[in-house]
């Protein structure tokens, strides 16, 4: 019969470390790359599995069982590297190791051994099934594979194993493993919400692209650095005369326009560069690792792709350009970035739009400096 008090105590201490371990997720590792975060995970199912078997649950006086196969089934259903599931039952097949050498700590790891590799067999075979499916064959399967190696290979005699597992212990463990399961794909749907709201309430729902608030704390992550080790480009977008789009042709179309040219931005920048809808016909680009030179490049690229685009709307054909300012940190201060780029966009309209200026402005071109500032908008400028 299977002691309940420590059959208790272990799935509890399981379902401690499965809270814990999303706790960690959500506070510490939800941002961090794969390649850092996947190793940890690994480390957390197979310090589970060596905490399940420091509790061992007792069926008689001699015979003693544990969940440390539990783990496997969970990284099983949920592991995007498929070897991942192999390295867990190594991981814990190795530690059984630990508690002393015998024939039956040999007999443990080969279990692990075995149950890792059927569920990895499995990962791989039930790619198409639906998510309840493949949870439930996972679950009875590893179960049922672990309760036959221990029955087969196990040192205490095969009758014996099977009357107390069979009943009472095989059963609960099936119930057990499906609960646990259940929990982890409770949590990782809740990341998954949670990591989509968050996405949705940093985007424009126009153009799709980060808003406002969204840049601000990207380029207050900068901002609060220490240190800077490479140069930091930031520029300002305004669409030369969009007013009178809007007013001939209605603001469906130029939403619309605004929609397309979004995306042109999107493709003439790279996957690093930061892009944003900074309010009505302006955008704003935080460009990491750009030099002064290589911003303005950047940026003039964008420039004629937008010059060459005839925007097609509703059967009307619409043509318009793009005005730039661009400012680095090799030339002004990090706190002064959207000042001074908003500086060499006031140049850069001055001098009859369509065109690309990069701050400082040579002092006999000046309209105004970074050191009278007054308000335009949200933005502090000088005139």
């Amino acid at each position: 019969m299977v002691n309940m008090e420590e059959f208790i105590l272990n799935a509890s201490l399981l379902i401690t470390i499965i809270y814990l371990a999303a706790f960690l997720h959500k506070k510490l590792l939800v941002n961090v790359k794969s390649k850092i975060k996947e190793p940890i995970y690994i480390l957390i199912a197979i310090g589970a599995g060596w905490t399940s078997m420091s509790f061992g649950i007792h069926l008689a006086d001699s015979v003693i069982f544990d969940l440390r196969f539990i783990p496997i089934i969970i990284v099983s259903l949920y592991a995007k590297n498929p070897f991942h599931i192999l390295a867990v039952g190594i991981g814990i097949g190795l530690l059984r190791l630990t508690f002393g050498i015998s024939e039956a700590a040999f007999v443990g790891f080969l279990n692990m051994v075995i149950v890792s590799i059927t569920g990895l067999l499995l990962h791989k075979q039930l790619q198409e099934v639906n998510s309840l499916g493949k949870i439930i064959t996972v679950v009875v399967t590893l179960n049922l594979v672990n309760a036959f190696v221990i029955a087969t290979l196990g040192v205490i005699p095969i009758v014996e194993y099977l009357i107390l597992i069979m009943p009472t212990a095989l059963p609960l463990s099936i119930v057990l493993s499906l609960l646990l399961v259940w929990m982890v794909k409770d949590l990782a749907e809740e990341f998954s919400l949670k990591r989509d709201l968050t996405e949705k309430a940093s985007r424009d729902p126009l153009t799709k692209l980060y808003n406002r608030r969204a840049f601000m704390r990207y380029l207050e992550d900068y901002t609060t650095c220490d240190v800077v080790s490479s140069p930091l480009g930031l520029s300002l977008i305004d669409i030369d005369y969009f007013k009178e789009v809007n007013d001939t042709h209605g603001h469906v179309t130029g939403d619309l326009v605004l929609q397309k040219m979004s995306q042109l931005f999107t493709e003439n920048l790279r996957t690093i560069d930061v892009i944003a809808r900074y309010g009505g016909e302006e955008f704003i680009v935080l460009l990491p690792n750009c030099s002064k030179q290589d911003g303005e490049k950047a940026m003039e690229r964008v420039r004629e792709a937008i010059e060459k685009e005839t925007f097609q709307v509703n059967g009307l054909d619409i043509e318009t350009t793009i005005s730039i300012g661009v400012a680095t940190t090799t030339d002004v201060e990090l706190d002064d970035l959207i000042l001074a780029a908003d500086e060499a966009l006031y140049e850069a309209k001055h001098k009859g739009r369509n065109r690309v200026e990069c701050y400082p402005i040579a002092q006999s071109e000046k309209h105004y400096g970074l050191d009278k500032k007054v308000h335009h908008g949200d933005l502090q400028t000088n005139k």
